[in-house]
């Protein structure tokens, strides 16, 4: 089996782990949430003014940043966002002990001792 054929296993068997089924679930669950919807626009909208006006040489005020805080704050409280969050928390964990045990492979150490702290 070739690399590629392998790594095309392995991104099928990623795609059909509990952790990416939860992720996707949830990542639909909170676009179908509108008042989740509506928050995580208006905050990707106003960071995206932020750093805009950062990079054209602008202060970023105190209110500005507390507005931004303020979006985040209601985001956060959104019981669809924070499933959400949870759910990437878990995957991202999985692809994280992934990555350590090809990079454990790739530098020649041991998986096993790579993983004593319990990510895989």
């Amino acid at each position: 089996m070739s690399i590629i054929e392998k790594a095309e296993t392995l991104g099928e068997a990623i795609v059909e782990s509990s952790e990416y089924g939860e992720f996707k679930k949830a990542e639909e669950a909170m676009y179908a949430d509108d008042d989740a919807k509506a928050l995580l626009d208006e905050y990707q909208a106003k960071q995206k003014q932020l750093q805009m006006a950062q990079m054209n040489g602008q202060q970023v005020s105190q209110d500005q940043q507390q507005e931004l805080q303020g979006i985040q704050a209601k985001l956060q409280e959104n019981d669809s966002f924070k499933e959400f969050m949870s759910a990437q928390k878990q995957f991202g964990q999985v692809m994280e002990s992934v990555n350590k045990v090809l990079s454990s492979h790739i530098e020649g150490e041991d998986a096993a001792e790579e993983c004593n702290s319990g990510c895989c």
